[in-house]
């Protein structure tokens, strides 16, 4: 087996031989045993979505991100991650900026100035937190898709 770790790549005697086929078939064995969890869990049942919000809020603040609520508030300083159900049970992770990156690039997209200072930096900085969300969640081991448009990232149930 070409993947098992043997402990004397080149045996020079019976021992070492024997010590061979210990680990070959403790590779076995944990392959064996690693198929019969995967069996294992395809029949538990699916986290419910409300739960699912609450490991995903949980583990972001666990990696150092300020959650923020969805909901709107009259706080300028209302930023960080925001992690919200749809209306359809599914869990959607985003960046709320600061009010005052927001407001700059709203200025230069009226101003119809996308190439403006403003404008390039607001997408940089999205762009990069959408990209360390991204890592973050992989990092902790869900699996997500990307929604039709925009910034963002929905978790798949069952991850």
């Amino acid at each position: 087996m070409a993947s098992v770790d043997y402990p004397y790549p080149d045996p020079k005697d019976e021992s070492e031989r024997a010590a061979n086929r210990k680990a070959e078939d403790d590779y076995q064995r944990q392959e064996e045993e690693a198929a019969a969890f995967d069996e294992l869990a395809r029949e538990l049942p699916m986290v419910p979505p409300a739960v699912l919000l609450e490991q995903v809020r949980l583990d972001l603040a666990t990696a150092g991100l300020h959650m923020t609520p969805l909901e709107p508030s009259s706080d300028e300083d209302q930023c960080g991650v925001v992690v919200y159900l749809t209306d359809d049970a599914q869990v959607v992770v985003d960046w709320s900026p600061h009010a005052r990156l927001d407001h700059a690039a709203l200025g230069a997209l009226a101003a119809d100035r996308m190439d403006g200072e403003a404008a390039v930096r607001s997408e940089l900085v999205r762009t990069a937190m959408d990209t360390t969300l991204g890592a973050i969640l992989a990092g902790f081991r869900y699996t997500t898709r990307r929604p039709r448009s925009g910034f963002g990232h929905i978790v798949v149930p069952g991850t």
